[in-house]
């Protein structure tokens, strides 16, 4: 992660350090094949993620033009018609950190099949702010997913997802750039 909530991967050494609002990272990231151009990918939380794909570049054919080092390629578990199943997480740390993962997979039939699954993460800051006398980089983010698999054969599969992310905190976005005062020897 770079400043300004930004990222920079590099695949075999190709990438980008260009801090702009307008460049384009030289590694692609996809979400289920599906390109994530602005994304917020560390800023939010990966859960319920059956694999990552790492792709290697060139890939503009498949991903773009923002795919000359490679894709990341986020690839997200999908509702399963065979088996009811569920999982739930639940952690507890230091600045009163609280976080919930959790997915629930209800088959419906032999052909259709739901997935819901959330993260919720919620922290006090743990630095503080000298001129306005706060704690900062707290975190309180939820996300959500639902998904919905139709396999009426062994030759047709079609899913379909939804995803929702929402962020409320005072998380700095940057590396520490402002210093305290040093009035030197007294």
């Amino acid at each position: 992660k770079s400043n300004f909530s930004g990222y920079n991967f590099s695949i075999r050494g190709v990438g980008t350090k260009a801090v702009s609002a307008s460049s384009d990272p030289a590694v692609a990231v996809s979400f289920n094949n599906t390109p994530l151009i602005r994304n917020r990918l560390f800023e939010q939380e990966l859960f319920d993620i059956q694999r990552i794909e790492v792709l290697r570049g060139p890939q503009g054919t498949l991903y773009g033009r923002n795919a000359t080092g490679g894709v990341v390629n986020i690839l997200p578990a999908l509702p399963d018609t065979r088996e009811l199943a569920g999982e739930l997480q639940l952690e507890a740390g230091n600045y009163a950190s609280r976080r919930v993962q959790g997915m629930i997979n209800i088959p419906l039939g032999n052909t259709f099949a739901v997935r819901a699954a959330g993260a919720y993460t919620k922290r006090d800051g743990f630095e503080y702010n000298t001129f306005t006398g706060n704690d900062v980089n707290g975190r309180d983010l939820w996300s959500t997913r639902v998904s919905a698999l139709w396999e009426p054969s062994s030759t047709f599969k079609a899913s379909l997802i939804w995803q929702h992310f929402e962020e409320d905190d005072n998380r700095s976005r940057s590396g520490k750039q402002l210093c305290n005062r040093d009035p030197g020897p007294t």
